[in-house]
């Protein structure tokens, strides 16, 4: 925020562009955090169970308690979990629509594939 305002302050008449900018920055924000389908939940539970790096039995064995929990807590059946974190193929479709609907008029097709390209590869992370 501090940086947007020392712009503005900088080159006032880029004022109302920041502000195209930051309110594009929300739609995109709002219409990838809502999580209805436990999307988030499926990824951790999928990375917990296969973490980045080797660890011994203990390490692996909380990660894995932890993974259930979420499950059981979330109420995911085993076969809706991901065998590996980036595995849910219909996520970048579902972005895609979600950004469409918010950006219809704003962006064009190609220009709503690169930031659905952007968002799916952050979510994938």
């Amino acid at each position: 925020m501090a940086r947007i305002m020392r712009i503005v302050r900088t080159c006032p008449e880029a004022a109302g562009e920041m502000l195209e900018l930051m309110f594009l920055v929300s739609q995109i924000e709002a219409a990838t955090s809502v999580d209805r389908e436990y999307r988030d939940a499926k990824r951790v539970i999928s990375r917990l169970r296969n973490p980045l790096w080797e660890m011994g039995p203990a390490d692996r064995e909380k990660l894995l308690s932890a993974a259930e929990a979420i499950r059981r807590v979330c109420r995911l059946a085993e076969d809706e979990i991901p065998s590996m974190p980036i595995a849910d193929a219909g996520e970048r479709a579902r972005v895609e629509a979600r950004l469409n609907a918010a950006l219809a008029g704003e962006l064009d097709a190609a220009q709503i594939a690169r930031v659905t390209g952007i968002v799916a590869a952050v979510l994938q992370n």
